[in-house]
């Protein structure tokens, strides 16, 4: 007996807004200082956040409870300060991973004179005996391929991204049964299982084994997430 497919989109305009001065944020799901209903976390997935950093400004991370985060520059690049004493500056096509700790503060920096930088910030959940930190390589000038910016095994949340011309196509199998994936377009727009999206909106999927997607602008960015 076939499963049924459980899916559910996550507009651009529905995004929950946060601002200060220099820092901007788009909430995808529930997030301190948004919350909305049906924008519950999927699964490990608690946050995608889209951020805008102002040049020169800076923003502090704190967490309530243990879970990992992902940042993912999309223009620019972003100091980050993890560890006391040192700091990592993650470019554009590349993540930085990292276990954030309710007692501790992480500080995100614009290091540009005049640029503004955009980033998205991921958040799962997580014990905290996991590695603390991880920086990953991907190059998307390689087009038309899924490429991994974390990947593991079984208890390991699974992020890939790819560009793509406009009418090409992609797979992305779950790697482990009954994972969710959420589908999420940075540039462009897709059809994704017979849904169109475009820039910034998000799909959650249930009980779906093959994710099969094409791209229906040029240079189209698509990104993954399965947990």
């Amino acid at each position: 007996m076939d499963v049924q497919i459980e899916a559910q989109i996550f507009l651009e305009s529905r995004r929950g807004l946060f601002q200060t001065d220099g820092f901007r944020s788009f909430r995808t799901f529930n997030f301190p200082g948004y919350r909305a209903e049906g924008r519950e976390a999927f699964g490990k997935l608690l946050a995608v956040n889209d951020e805008t950093l102002l040049a020169q400004r800076e923003h502090e991370i704190k967490v309530h409870e243990f879970c990992e985060i992902v940042l993912i520059p999309l223009v620019g690049g972003i100091e980050v300060h993890v560890e006391k004493g040192s700091a990592d500056f993650v470019n554009s096509g590349e993540a930085l991973r990292f276990l954030a700790n309710p007692d501790q503060t992480y500080m995100l920096i614009n290091p540009y004179p005049q640029e503004t930088i955009n980033y998205l910030q991921i958040r799962l959940s997580t014990e905290h005996s996991m590695h603390s930190k991880q920086l990953s390589e991907f190059n998307l000038l390689h087009k038309n391929i899924l490429q991994p910016v974390f990947s593991g095994g079984k208890d390991e949340v699974n992020i890939y991204t790819g560009k793509y011309g406009g009418r090409e196509e992609g797979v992305y199998s779950v790697s482990h049964p009954g994972n969710g994936v959420f589908v999420y377009v940075i540039e462009g727009a897709f059809e994704v299982k017979n849904r169109l999206m475009e820039r910034r909106d998000g799909l959650s999927l249930r009980n779906a084994e093959v994710i099969e997607f094409e791209a229906l602008s040029q240079d189209a960015i698509i990104l993954l997430v399965e947990v």
